[in-house]
């Protein structure tokens, strides 16, 4: 009878034990606990009155903004600074938030955000296969009253939502912040030669890369060597904001300002405000920029600004020879590349035959003057170089033969001067 007792007893702990298996301890079980978390954070997304602002930094280089609002109906309206069109006209898309490994954000139909990660090259750049390696997909690390911090899935994309003001949110939706970006990189365009100019008097010239996204100073220090101090930027609705502080001597800033009312840019150094100014050159001689800014002066096979009617008669008699000669080329692209560690110049010249490219390579060493006069003396060259240098002889001529002295030419082009033929000088685009 008492065994008969005791194996009662035993079942019903074990039922009941069982029972208890299938009640949370928190109340809920995983999916409900899930389920609640994804309902607080799309109320987090779709609550922000004015919608968020952020910024992502590719591993590649350069900053790009972004402006969203959430709306319950799972879609995002965007803004962003990876075009000119993006910042003024707004892009309506879809996201979700759904349980992956944990809660995340998915920008799950095409956006501007999505240029930046575009496989295709002759869409947006980039790398083909991963454009900037840049996420569209989103974990959610933690949240705050005015902050939600994410990190991409498949590049790790640090990306930080941040409330935006009530003055942010209406220069977006204006139109004013689009109309911001496109003064600025007018101003860049027709000004490209700007500087800063502290109390030890010192000209830092300042360098802002549209293109790459990139905000720089250069300047000369005591020994006369240059010296760059360089970071990502992205646009805000007040100018530029820098990945990292750009710190000269005792004076640091990260931030640039735009003031659209005077179109000149000022930066504020303890609290004073210091403005950009603008000069009629280079604050540091081209020269002295080679392999800092540039390293190779492409000229193209039709005349541009800056070249004297003497090289572009030479330049046009160089391309007859090579299209009448035995090989029936067509002259492209010519490259002068310069290896400043080195010394040596690389006179690349491109042709094509039956629509195949093909290389010529003259290589020169070279002396430099202080002042920034170059010398340069022709080296052993064969192939396809040795084949045509009958045709070519007016260029290398006057490379060994001349001394030369270079300068930027409008801002972006640079200029090839020689000294003892004063009628003899050309431009090329810098790269």
């Amino acid at each position: 009878m008492r065994t008969h007792i005791l194996y009662i007893l035993i079942l019903a702990c074990l039922f009941s034990c069982r029972k208890d298996q299938t009640t949370s301890i928190f109340g809920e079980t995983p999916d409900q606990r899930l389920a609640k978390a994804l309902a607080d954070y799309k109320s987090r997304l779709t609550g922000a009155e004015y919608g968020w602002k952020t910024a992502v930094f590719p591993p590649a280089g350069g900053g790009y903004s972004f402006f969203f609002t959430f709306d319950t109906a799972d879609r995002v309206t965007m803004y962003g600074d990876v075009t000119e069109d993006a910042a003024g006209t707004p892009e309506n898309s879809t996201y979700r938030l759904k349980a992956m490994q944990r809660p995340s954000l998915l920008f799950d139909t095409y956006s501007y955000l999505h240029l930046l990660a575009d496989p295709n090259p002759n869409v947006y750049g980039g790398v083909t296969g991963q454009g900037y390696s840049v996420d569209f997909e989103y974990a959610i690390d933690s949240v705050s009253d005015d902050t939600i911090k994410l990190t991409g899935i498949t590049y790790s994309t640090k990306m930080i939502l941040v409330k935006a003001t009530k003055a942010e949110h209406d220069a977006y939706t204006s139109g004013a912040f689009g109309e911001q970006l496109v003064d600025i990189e007018n101003n860049i365009a027709e000004f490209p030669w700007q500087y800063l100019q502290f109390a030890d008097g010192k000209k830092l010239q300042v360098s802002i890369n549209t293109v790459t996204k990139n905000f720089t100073l250069i300047y000369l220090d005591d020994a006369g060597k240059v010296q760059l101090i360089t970071t990502a930027y992205y646009y805000t609705t007040e100018g530029l904001y820098l990945q990292t502080p750009i710190t000269y001597g005792s004076y640091t800033f990260n931030e640039v300002f735009w003031d659209a009312d005077n179109q000149v840019f000022y930066v504020k150094i303890n609290g004073n405000r210091v403005d950009v100014q603008v000069a009629d050159h280079s604050i540091i001689p081209m020269h002295q920029l080679i392999g800092v800014s540039f390293s190779s002066i492409v000229v193209p096979p039709q005349a541009i600004p800056g070249w004297s009617d003497e090289f572009t008669n030479m330049w046009k008699s160089i391309a007859t020879s090579l299209k009448s000669g035995v090989y029936g080329l067509t002259l492209y692209y010519t490259y002068f590349t310069f290896d400043p560690a080195a010394e040596v110049l690389y006179l690349d010249v491109y042709v094509i035959q039956n629509n195949r490219l093909y290389l010529a390579e003259y290589p020169y060493t070279y002396t430099k003057t202080t002042a920034g006069v170059f010398d340069f003396t022709g080296q052993t060259y064969t192939g396809n170089a040795a084949l045509i240098d009958t045709d070519m002889a007016p260029l290398l001529d006057h490379l060994e033969n001349d001394h030369f002295t270079m300068d930027f030419y409008q801002g972006t082009l640079g200029q090839l001067k020689s000294v003892e033929d004063t009628g003899f000088y050309f431009t090329g685009y810098l790269e």
